[in-house]
């Protein structure tokens, strides 16, 4: 992990209708350091992590995210140019796998980096080849979503995500609609890309996966960072009462 933030959040706030959704969130990530998020559910995690691309809009603060300012008030139309920069190198992966059905798994892959960079056909089909291998589904490439198990669309979607060469990778809830054992193959990728110092910040519920890969842990409780660490700090050794509730503690 290299030192320099690739992400810097200040003072970040965010309403859903009346109410207060994040409330003055600051968060500073570095090159190559995983960074988790634990909280219960409606705490903000996805609200947060959808504001670092703004693909929801925040009401206070500023997000500064490979070399780009983003501020309140921002639109698609009028800044386009920006929006459009930010989220070409900033990847997501939503809980929910977003496939295009009609497209084979290949062809899902393929299609960002020739639309949005331009790249030709070749050698989009190596990078996205290469990516369905890495996550250990180069066999199925000409194989339409539907046909797959949740857990190996998930797999296509962080290849999807990873053939834009992200700086930062955002993965909210990645293994929420998976059973167990589908749920191990998307974290074994998640871990690979980890090692391989892959810029990520993770919401996640799973407790021991984030003490295996993360660097640091935000717990975020009622739109407040409410405690942060190196996750032996944080799991073992909770400071605040709310994280000692969400980890099932006593005092």
């Amino acid at each position: 992990m290299s030192d320099g933030p690739v992400l810097d959040v200040r003072r970040l706030c965010a309403h859903r209708a009346e109410r207060e959704v994040l409330r003055g969130i600051d968060l500073s990530v570095a090159r190559g350091e995983v960074v988790a998020l634990i909280g219960p559910s409606g705490a903000g995690k996805t609200t947060l992590l959808r504001a670092l691309n703004y693909l929801t809009p925040f009401s206070t603060g500023e997000v500064y995210i490979n070399g780009h300012h983003l501020r309140p008030g921002m639109s698609e139309r009028h800044d386009a140019a920006t929006l459009r920069a930010v989220r070409m190198r900033v990847g997501m992966v939503f809980q929910s796998f977003n496939l295009f059905p009609h497209l084979t798994v290949l062809d899902n892959v393929m299609e960002a980096p020739r639309t949005v960079l331009g790249l030709e056909a070749e050698a989009a089909r190596a990078r996205a080849q290469s990516l369905l291998a890495r996550v250990g589904l180069g066999d199925r490439a000409d194989t339409y979503p539907q046909l797959l198990s949740g857990g190996q669309q998930q797999r296509v979607a962080i290849a999807r995500a990873l053939a834009m060469e992200p700086e930062v990778l955002l993965l909210d809830e990645p293994t929420s609609a998976l059973d167990p054992r589908l749920a191990g193959e998307v974290l074994a990728v998640i871990a690979d890309l980890a090692t391989a110092g892959q810029t990520m910040v993770l919401a996640t519920h799973q407790i021991a996966f984030v003490r295996r890969i993360a660097h640091r842990v935000l717990v975020l409780v009622d739109g407040v960072i409410v405690e942060s660490g190196a996750p032996t700090q944080v799991l073992d050794a909770p400071r605040t009462d709310a994280t000692r509730a969400l980890l099932g503690r006593a005092d």
